[in-house]
């Protein structure tokens, strides 16, 4: 096992994103921890960063919050960057024109760990392809770890936990695919789930976004295999560039006869896209099916709450894209549904998710947000006009506002279909403000 203070004592490093979702925070700490000399800077304030801030209380870290200083990216040996900083920031680049190593958790974690790499990545369905991935290998092998683009993890810290015997499963998003670019590595075993627009808030079109997503695969070793999807054109021609053994995952191959819980197409997707890569790993197909069929999902995506008053409550807050929203409609067909929608603009197409809306659900409710505006009018052109029952700029009034347009057997579906920036930290902290609100609702 690794010493990572062979790597990282007396070295001066800058943390840029502290953040709130605990990346940027357990990697300062580890660093610190490992003898580093660590300077954090964000562009939040201390405020907004009282959260994370309270957990490095007692370490010897220096904090530059509310700005950058250059003298942090031009005296550093190193600047460790969270995902959510652009490449293009102007401190990046004075960093890297004064010789300043420019390293992204995950890369550097894979630069130095000896054991097998998994990662999973694409538009929709990563978060839960990996964890059922990590719950099927952990069942098999006695030590599989679980990283990347997951709440509340970092990567880098399990250099001082993880053997060259063991496994380390990664999401991996666009951004943290970055580094991977920079290191000129691949996970030995990869997914590529499905791509769909995104992010086109922060990127140059999708030939942009789609680029960082290639790392996924473009550094693989001739033992190493990617696993593409086989129902959708574009990850299938990114399968002819893959330099290494490939295979595709379809949705008929889902087992007809296995007990799954998750409900939709897109799930089924999702589990046939782990069942691939973990008979292509040699896992025993009993472990596979056993694993599947004890899988009830993963937090804030198409998570079921309970219900109250007669109506069920479905918490789908990582439904960020036209196409995740879409998704949720379809897999609660014939459901009475009481959309919550709407929210932060990532300059994505809303009209398919809007003429899902219209037809499929009973009534909606628009959270206040830049993009709602762009929504109500595809909505209304939709036919959708006498389903919407306002715009809110509080979630709770949003959900009590369709109680009471409920029906017994009705479900109040939060499926945004937009970001959370603005009324919320992040989907995170939206997803989390529904379960309270509905564990406040008395009978």
């Amino acid at each position: 096992m690794l010493d990572p203070r062979t790597l990282f004592e007396g070295k001066r490093i800058t943390v840029m994103g502290l953040g709130l979702l605990g990346r940027g925070l357990l990697d300062t700490v580890f660093l610190a921890q490992s003898g580093a000399d660590v300077t954090v800077t964000d562009l939040k304030d201390a405020d907004q960063l009282a959260s994370s801030l309270k957990q490095l209380e007692g370490l010897p870290i220096k904090l530059k919050l509310g700005g950058h200083d250059p003298e942090d990216f031009i005296k550093a040996d190193m600047i460790l960057r969270n995902a959510d900083v652009p490449r293009s920031s102007p401190f990046l680049k004075m960093a890297t024109e004064h010789g300043v190593p420019v390293e992204m958790d995950e890369s550097l974690f894979c630069k130095h760990f000896e054991g097998r790499v998994v990662g999973i990545t694409g538009t929709r369905g990563k978060t839960t392809t990996t964890i059922l991935v990590h719950n099927i290998l952990s069942v098999a092998w006695s030590r599989v770890f679980l990283g990347g683009n997951v709440m509340g993890r970092a990567t880098l810290p399990l250099l001082s936990k993880a053997s060259s015997d063991d496994t380390v499963v990664l999401e991996l998003s666009s951004w943290q695919l970055q580094g991977f670019h920079d290191a000129g590595l691949s996970p030995n075993a990869a997914v590529f789930t499905n791509i769909y627009p995104d992010h086109l808030n922060r990127y140059n079109g999708m030939q942009e976004y789609l680029q960082d997503k290639k790392a996924i695969y473009l550094y693989q070793k001739d033992n190493d295999f990617c696993i593409f999807n086989g129902d959708q054109p574009e990850t299938a021609r990114l399968a002819l560039e893959a330099p290494a053994r490939k295979d595709f995952f379809k949705i008929g191959d889902a087992p007809s006869d296995w007990d799954i819980k998750l409900p939709g197409a897109h799930n089924r997707e999702n589990i046939t896209a782990a069942v691939k890569l973990t008979r292509m790993l040699g896992i025993p197909e009993t472990i596979i099916r056993s694993a599947v069929e004890n899988f009830s999902g993963v937090e804030h995506r198409l998570q079921w709450l309970g219900e109250k008053r007669g109506v069920g409550f479905i918490n789908d807050s990582t439904s960020t894209t036209p196409v995740s929203g879409c998704a949720a409609l379809s897999a609660l067909d014939g459901k009475h549904i009481l959309l919550i929608a709407g929210g932060a603009d990532k300059k994505l197409d809303l009209e398919p998710f809007a003429r899902s809306a219209a037809s499929r659900a009973a009534k909606i409710a628009l959270l206040q947000g830049e993009a709602t505006e762009s929504l109500y009018e595809r909505i209304v052109a939709a036919g959708g006009k006498t389903k919407v029952v306002g715009r809110f700029d509080n979630l709770r009034d949003a959900v009590y506002r369709l109680l009471d347009h409920a029906v017994p057997g009705a479900v109040i579906l939060l499926s945004p279909a937009c970001a959370s920036f603005g009324m919320f930290r992040n989907e995170f902290h939206r997803g989390e403000t529904f379960i309270n609100i509905f564990s406040e609702i008395h009978e």
